[in-house]
C-alpha cells in the first residue's frame, strides 16, 4: 500500500511541475452616446484562472461582473464562465486561440430613484466561441486581446440572441501572470 501512495505521490508531483497555472483576467470601461440619447455607462471586470494542458489546450473558469448606466435605470450582472482555449497558430511571441464554453448568472435591473424604483431579475445564459490572440511579453506576462463572440444569449424573460457579434462591446483586454 506504501508503494501506491508514494508512486501517486511522485506522479502528482511531476504532473504539477510541469503544469502550468495562470490568473489574471480584464477589465472593460465604455461609453455610448446614441444619437439625441443620454450617455450609457458600462464596466466590466473578468478575473480568471487556467490551467495550461499542452501548447494547444487550456481550461480556465472566470467570474464576469458588469455594470450598465443609463437614463435613470442600471443593469447589473455576474456570471461563471468556464471554457476551452484552443490555440491554432503560434508564431514567435504571438498566439491565435478561439475559446469554447458557457455562462451561467443573474441580471438584475433598477428603473427609477427612490421610492419609485423598479428591480426585478433575471437567469442568464450564453454558449458560444470568442476569438482572440495573446502576446508572450515574458516568461510569466501574457497579454491577450478577445474580440467577438459566435453564438447563443438568453435572459430569461428579457431577450434571446443568437449569431455573431463583432464590435467594440465585444472587445476584451485583459493580461495574466503564470506561475
Amino acid at each position: 500500500m506504501k508503494k501506491v501512495i508514494l508512486a501517486a505521490i511522485i506522479a502528482f508531483t511531476s504532473m504539477a511541475a510541469s503544469a502550468q497555472v495562470w490568473m489574471g483576467g480584464s477589465l472593460g470601461l465604455n461609453f455610448t452616446k446614441p444619437e439625441g440619447g443620454e450617455v450609457a455607462t458600462s464596466f466590466s471586470i473578468a478575473p480568471e484562472v487556467g490551467y495550461t494542458l499542452s501548447d494547444k489546450w487550456d481550461i480556465a473558469i472566470a467570474l464576469n461582473e458588469s455594470l450598465k448606466i443609463t437614463d435613470g435605470a442600471s443593469a447589473n450582472s455576474i456570471s461563471v464562465e468556464p471554457y476551452a482555449r484552443y490555440t491554432f497558430a503560434k508564431t514567435g511571441i504571438v498566439s491565435f486561440f478561439v475559446d469554447g464554453g458557457f455562462g451561467i448568472g443573474s441580471a438584475a435591473v433598477a428603473v427609477g430613484d427612490g421610492d419609485d424604483e423598479e428591480v426585478g431579475s433575471a437567469f442568464a445564459f450564453s454558449i458560444g466561441f470568442k476569438p482572440g490572440v495573446k502576446f508572450a511579453v515574458s516568461e510569466k506576462i501574457t497579454l491577450v486581446a478577445k474580440l467577438g463572440f459566435l453564438g447563443y444569449e438568453q435572459v430569461k424573460d428579457s431577450y434571446s440572441n443568437f449569431g455573431l457579434s463583432v464590435d467594440n462591446n465585444a472587445l476584451s483586454l485583459g493580461m495574466y501572470w503564470s506561475f
